[in-house]
């Protein structure tokens, strides 16, 4: 499995153009265990690309596989486009109710992309400005289903086909002090980030200088829940190449603020062993331990963590169950984010005090 994964890299580099093709070309069956992890990281149809830049002669791709690849390309594309006709209505639809809104993630780091429709994505997270009750009382006025609420975003049932995240916040911290500064970068950023209309795609969307901090403080959110794919560090990959050297550095100011220097390391770490990314665009030294630590848990855990055997799967209903499984898998971090992993518990026990005196549960 050594060589497939050393073939990954390779491919990813090749389809991010860091790489002019395989050290060793792999064999048929490899070829079926690439798309295998293509499918388990959702990074398929933009490694494609990388495959399609190689002559037909030194692919050594079987057809079968080949046209799985296309396939799944196909796929990507047509919920891309429809998730973007989607995003457009949901943003006219808040607008029209006097809210501001922003669509975050997914579409919006799509549009750093060479090719957008190739960003799997899953479903349309939006920020809309206001107070948590009056968001909430508009769309139970308007007859829309609100199946989930916590601190940071609610489920609306809005569209039979995609599913929607509306956040009040944009993400949040265990640790009471560093989320104190999270906020106020995201109140700083607000009116910058609900101002910016996008006019060729019709919806408005962050900015970089959001996204730099925004995106990476995402990754590190997952860490600590279902855990985190290469498709969230193939958008940060696009967002430094996207941004400028002082964007940079601002954005190494506010996150080494937050205490997430050894993280950040870890990543750039990745991005510049695994992905190839040259140093210049590189936000701040890296961390080879943390990195790969980091990688570790990337390819053992796929995608949000949906292919990680070590985690036992508990129902959602199940509620102190989940919680306890979900504490005893950070445990494995408290090494590298003391901090985090230690306020956790006091958080999550607040959570759903709150949630529950506010009838959420």
């Amino acid at each position: 499995m050594a060589n497939v994964t050393d073939n990954f890299f390779e491919l990813i580099q090749i389809s991010l153009g860091n790489k002019a093709g395989f050290e060793q070309a792999p064999s048929e069956k490899e070829w079926s265990q690439l798309f295998d992890l293509s499918c388990m990281q959702s990074l398929t149809s933009v490694l494609l690309e990388g495959i399609e830049k190689m002559e037909p002669s030194s692919r050594y791709v079987s057809q079968d596989v080949f046209y799985e690849w296309i396939g799944a390309r196909l796929n990507t594309e047509t919920t891309y486009k429809l998730q973007h006709e989607r995003a457009k209505m949901l943003c006219r639809y808040f607008t029209g109710a006097g809210y501001r809104n922003c669509i975050l993630k997914g579409l919006g780091t799509s549009l750093y992309y060479k090719h957008p429709e190739q960003r799997q994505c899953g479903d349309i997270d939006i920020w809309v400005e206001g107070e948590r009750d009056a968001i909430l009382k508009f769309a139970r006025d308007n007859c829309l289903g609100v199946p989930h609420i916590d601190i940071k975003h609610a489920d609306f049932s809005i569209f039979e086909d995609v599913p929607v995240e509306v956040h009040f916040l944009p993400s949040w911290m265990y640790n009471p002090f560093t989320n104190k500064k999270l906020q106020r970068f995201f109140k700083e950023k607000s009116d910058k980030e609900f101002s910016n209309y996008d006019s060729e795609q019709e919806f408005t969307h962050t900015t970089i200088d959001f996204d730099l901090i925004y995106s990476i403080v995402h990754i590190y959110r997952h860490i600590f829940s279902e855990g985190i794919g290469l498709r969230q560090l193939m958008d940060y990959y696009y967002i430094l190449k996207n941004s400028s050297y002082e964007q940079r550095k601002e954005a190494h100011i506010v996150l080494a603020s937050l205490k997430m220097e050894i993280f950040c390391g870890g990543i750039m770490w990745i991005l510049k062993e695994k992905f190839g990314m040259k140093e210049d665009y590189l936000l701040c030294p890296c961390n080879s331990q943390h990195g790969k630590f980091l990688l570790s848990e990337i390819m053992t855990a796929g995608n949000f963590g949906q292919y990680d055997a070590r985690t036992t799967r508990i129902d959602v209903e199940k509620r102190f169950s989940r919680g306890f499984v979900q504490l005893k898998r950070n445990w494995r971090f408290v090494r590298y984010y003391p901090s985090e992993v230690l306020w956790s518990p006091f958080w999550k026990l607040w959570h759903w005090c709150w949630r529950k005196m506010k009838g959420y549960l």
